[in-house]
C-alpha cells in the first residue's frame, strides 16, 4: 500500500472529485422520536444504570471475599 505522499497530487484530486469526497455533506437535523421510542430509550438508560450497579456490587463483594 502506498503512502499518501507517494501519489500524484492531480491524480489524488481527480480521484477525490470522482468519488465525491470534495463536496460538502448535507446538513443533519435532529430527528423527533415517537413517544414509544422515547420510552424505549429511557428503558435502556435505566437498564444500563441497573446493570452498572449490579456489576459494581458484584465487584465489591468479590474484592472483599
Amino acid at each position: 500500500m502506498k503512502d499518501l505522499d507517494e501519489y500524484n497530487a492531480d491524480a489524488l484530486a481527480r480521484l477525490l472529485a470522482e468519488e465525491g469526497w470534495d463536496t460538502p455533506l448535507p446538513p443533519v437535523h435532529r430527528q423527533q422520536l415517537e413517544p414509544w421510542q422515547q420510552w424505549v430509550f429511557w428503558g435502556l438508560r435505566i437498564y444500563v444504570v441497573i446493570m452498572c450497579v449490579i456489576v459494581l456490587w458484584a465487584f465489591t463483594l468479590g474484592v472483599h471475599a
